[in-house]
């Protein structure tokens, strides 16, 4: 089935439950700052403030939003205060002209036969009201911009809850319905019914507009066929579509803690049955980031004990029993492309599945940590990014479709992008060791054997350093290491310039042009280290080397891409090993 159906689904499942936070029918749920409370005859009495204690709106429940660009259009009973009253902050005052114009003659229109008293206070102050009377109130300055409901004096209710003008809403609705004069049968539910000619616009997807983007659009002559103009294209219901872009802005809503956004792609989650998992998915993104919350703590506990166990091939029911492993989950990943948004990937699978999968993404990354106290265990993908093929500390330079793909990989178990892998590399070639940033650090080392054992089915144990592994690149990694090593030996921590600052990058794709060079420096760095360390110290440092390279006739001209992956490997595992606490005496290139 398509996401846009399964999305309707969800939209039903919720609905029908009053306190799940689904807007029903007809509904959207807006941000509300502000409620202006009139008197039956239309006086402003008071402007109430219906923000939290940190000054954000309030979250209701109005009349759905206008699909509005450069047009001008109402909202219903509700609306911002350049329509409601007539005054913005942008300063034209022509145009708040047209949208107060408009506010007014939607009211007039649709309220204008009504006698409740609702709706009788409501047209008795938009007849009364003018714009210039917003200079007297004392929450002019927070109020501007600001979206606003009204409420009767002396009721609980807002305006927009009153039953009489439900049903005028209710009937507006169904008339537009009517007006657009098209019925077909729907792609998404299978029944007849009124096509919408356009849908309503997606909120909260990171990149996109703010006042929303289309899934779903039509716009241009050349995607137009058979006569058929905008949505008519691909028929879906006025209900379907209303329905389908709640339900994502629900989920695209962070409080309800079924989305995440890695570089460019907002991904949402939800499942076919109610299960507690529904809202911790997204988690399985992030492990490593501390939680305030007690409850979010143990439920990223539990998350990891359950990967750890089904890495050791152990069944979900076995590694938590409290677990759904048979429901079926959904995940939809959207991208934004000017006003409209395009779909990254879209995955269908059980709990299982997912779990298993993202256990294999972990295990795929771990390697041993250079620093365990402050390197994660299961590194985040949003920082595996930021770390990899990003500008250090800058997540939105991630190059685009790269977070999609990512995201796709480890979810579904398949190939890392070939780009992320020569984006690694470039990054270590080009990036200066400032203190903040290395150039082979554990999420490099992480994404480079991840990339190994996926794409290139690398089988041989590449969690730590692997003395067996007779690869020439890993090998002349590791004797790289051992040369900065004797460097560091013989010149102390105050180095101008390490090797690995100079010649690592070039040393990993052409060693026969580099390494002859950087063995006439080792010797006179391994003379010196000689004296400064422990007389037997060249014996050993040449045995040492010598082993490594005992099959080596010669060094390869160039390495490959896949070579240069393992030269860094082979160079963080042997650092790691030089570097590592001992108790016993050292010998050469290893850490006092």
């Amino acid at each position: 089935m398509s996401y846009l159906n399964e999305l309707c689904r969800f939209y039903e499942r919720m609905a029908d439950h009053a306190d799940s936070g689904m807007p029903p029918d007809g509904m959207t749920a807006e941000q509300i700052a502000f409620a202006l409370v009139i008197s039956e005859s239309g006086q402003l009495v008071s402007v109430a403030d219906m923000r939290d204690s940190k000054s954000r709106p309030r979250r209701l429940f109005v009349p759905a939003r206008v699909a509005r660009s450069s047009n001008v259009l109402s909202n219903f009973l509700w609306d911002n205060t350049g329509y409601v009253l007539g005054v913005d902050g942008k300063g034209k005052s022509a145009q708040t002209q047209k949208t107060a114009a408009a506010f007014r003659e939607l009211h007039e229109r649709l309220l204008g036969g009504c006698d409740d008293v609702h709706a009788r206070a409501l047209l008795a102050f938009l007849g009364q009201w003018t714009p210039e009377r917003f200079a007297a109130l004392d929450e002019r300055e927070a109020l501007l911009d600001s979206n606003v409901v009204f409420r009767l004096e002396g009721e609980s209710i807002f305006l927009h809850e009153a039953p009489a003008l439900q049903e005028i809403w209710s009937a507006a609705r169904k008339g537009n319905e009517k007006s657009e004069g098209s019925e077909g049968i729907c792609l998404v539910t299978g029944k007849r019914g009124a096509i919408a000619r356009t849908h309503p616009v997606v909120k909260g997807v990171a990149g996109a507009q703010s006042s929303g983007a289309s899934l779903v659009s039509f716009n241009c002559p050349a995607f137009e066929s058979y006569g058929k103009e905008q949505s008519f294209n691909a028929p879906v219901s006025t209900q379907a579509a209303d329905r389908y872009v709640c339900a994502l802005n629900y989920l695209l809503n962070r409080e309800h803690r079924q989305t995440v956004r890695i570089a460019d792609t907002s991904m949402v989650f939800w499942a076919d049955a109610p299960v507690p998992e529904e809202s911790g998915l997204a988690d399985l993104f992030d492990l490593a980031s501390p939680r305030e919350d007690a409850q979010d703590r143990e439920l990223v506990e539990r998350l990891k004990s359950v990967l750890l166990a089904l890495r050791r091939g152990i069944s979900l029911n076995e590694a938590d029993a409290t677990l759904s492993p048979g429901v079926r989950f959904f995940v939809l990943g959207l991208a934004p492309n000017a006003a409209r948004l395009s779909v990254r990937f879209w995955l269908c699978s059980s709990l299982e599945v997912l779990l298993r999968q993202c256990s294999r993404w972990y295990e795929d990354l771990s390697i041993e940590r250079q620093f365990p106290d402050k390197e994660p265990e299961f590194p985040p993908l949003w920082q595996l990014l930021e770390r990899t093929v990003a500008i250090p500390g800058k997540q939105k330079a991630v190059p685009p479709e790269l977070g999609g793909q990512m995201s796709r990989a480890m979810l579904t178990g398949g190939r890392i992008p070939e780009s992320a892998f020569a984006a690694v590399l470039g990054r270590i070639h080009a990036d200066r060791d400032d203190g903040k940033t290395r150039k082979i650090d554990y999420f490099r080392a992480a994404l480079i054997k991840a990339y190994l054992r996926r794409n290139k089915h690398e089988e041989k144990d590449m969690t730590t350093l692997n003395a067996d592994e007779s690869n020439i690149g890993y090998r002349l990694g590791r004797v790289f290491a051992l040369l900065e090593k004797a460097q560091r030996d013989a010149l102390g921590k105050d180095i101008n310039t390490p090797l690995r600052e100079r010649y690592i990058g070039a040393a990993s794709a052409t060693p026969r042009r580099v390494f002859p060079m950087l063995f006439r420096l080792a010797q006179h760095h391994v003379s010196k280290a000689r004296k400064t360390k422990f007389s037997g110290y060249d014996i050993q440092f040449n045995q040492r080397v010598g082993e490594l390279l005992a099959d080596a006739q010669d060094f390869p001209a160039v390495l490959s891409l896949e070579d240069q992956g393992r030269f860094m490997l082979g160079y963080y595992h042997q650092n790691n090993a030089l570097y590592a606490r001992k108790d016993d005496a050292p010998d050469a290139g290893e850490q006092e």
